[in-house]
């Protein structure tokens, strides 16, 4: 392994730059945030169970957009079912939001404490093969902090990011990441440095749940019942690196305050097997983890924006622009290609888009 891998896409020293006044309230914000590592988790949880329910009866875009998500992911539960899941994800936001400085400001015997490893062998068996790993990541909360867990038992890890809009919280985010060793690679940097990393011996975090957007998407997978968007360059990039994957899945236990890490070995694809399929083993590992804590999910990251195509014509977050809507949006064909009868969705409604003209078209089978 090569003794010293670059940064790619991302400066330490950026920080220098970024001291002027136009930056002075986010640099006050890590300040309370440091203040706030050193005040008792179950203060700080008990502070975010509190402020859980008048935050999350706030009608913001935040809260159209993750009801949005959720009433897609979870087609038919009761709306009184999909409130109390999103006051739970606000209560896991807030958790996630005035702990964050804790990987910077606490010392690392504090942070080694609070993590459970839930089946540590999985991971064992892996490193034993000798070979580069890909850690496939989905965006729960506690991503960031399990994620140290790596890098602070000595593995080679470098994670692959995207860059926040605020200068000074990408600059610290990005320090917390590799507070205990690595390198960061922004995905503007390309794919090449991440080839070149995994070669080198380096273990990957790799976030591949992420809708890219259309420009950018190519794979779909099933998640939850509703094709997502996936990024299809994970069977590539195991293949040219000779990577194996593993699905880590993470979560922040309220009960005992503690941060678990869950792996998921993925077995190699096959010469038989084409990339959908691996790619939906990979979802369906992400699906089976995020079921346990559906509350830890980032829904509001627009899950579901991308379609496959004009069959699945209903875009679930038409309201959540910033022109105010109020469209009852068809939940069921954003699940459901539209190649059969439209469902009853009562006398009044009136699809967004001419529909009829979809279904005489011929697609191929999914």
């Amino acid at each position: 392994m090569s003794d010293h891998i670059d940064n790619a896409g991302y400066d330490p020293k950026a920080w220098r730059k970024l001291l002027g006044p136009k930056y002075w309230f986010s640099w006050a914000s890590l300040a309370l945030l440091a203040c706030l590592s050193y005040v008792p988790n179950r203060v700080r949880d008990c502070l975010a169970y509190l402020l859980s329910f008048p935050l999350s009866t706030i009608n913001v875009r935040f809260k159209k957009v993750t009801m949005a998500s959720l009433n897609t992911a979870f087609y038919g539960h009761s709306e009184q079912e999909i409130k109390h899941l999103y006051r739970k994800m606000m209560m896991h936001a807030i958790i996630t939001g005035i702990a964050y400085g804790e990987g910077v400001f606490l010392p690392a015997f504090m942070l080694k404490r609070r993590w459970v490893v839930k089946n540590e062998e999985v991971l064992k068996s892996a490193l034993e093969q000798k070979r580069p790993i890909i850690f496939c990541v989905p965006h729960t909360f506690a991503l960031d902090r399990c994620g140290l867990y790596l890098s602070c038992y000595g593995l080679p890890m470098f994670a692959v990011v995207n860059d926040q809009k605020n200068p000074v919280y990408n600059w610290f985010l990005n320090k917390q990441r590799i507070i205990f060793g690595g390198t960061i690679h922004t995905r503007a940097a390309g794919f090449r440095s991440i080839i070149r990393a995994l070669k080198s011996g380096r273990h990957c975090y790799f976030l591949c749940d992420e809708d890219l957007g259309p420009e950018n998407t190519s794979t779909f997978v099933n998640f939850f019942g509703t094709p997502k968007a996936m990024v299809g360059s994970l069977p590539k990039l195991a293949k040219l690196t000779k990577a194996q994957v593993l699905v880590l899945h993470t979560s922040y236990n309220i009960a005992t305050a503690n941060y678990e890490l869950e792996f998921t070995h993925i077995e190699d694809q096959s010469s038989s097997e084409d990339d959908s399929s691996y790619l939906n083993k990979v979802s369906a590992a992400f699906e089976a983890g995020i079921s346990k804590h559906p509350e830890q999910y980032m829904w509001f990251l627009r899950v579901f924006k991308t379609i496959p195509d004009e069959r699945y014509f209903a875009n679930a977050y038409i309201n959540c622009n910033k022109v105010a809507h109020e469209f009852e949006v068809d939940y069921y064909h954003r699940r459901v290609p539209y190649d059969h009868p439209i469902k009853d969705m009562g006398p009044n409604y009136k699809p967004l888009v001419d529909y009829e003209p979809l279904v005489k078209q011929p697609h191929q089978q999914d």
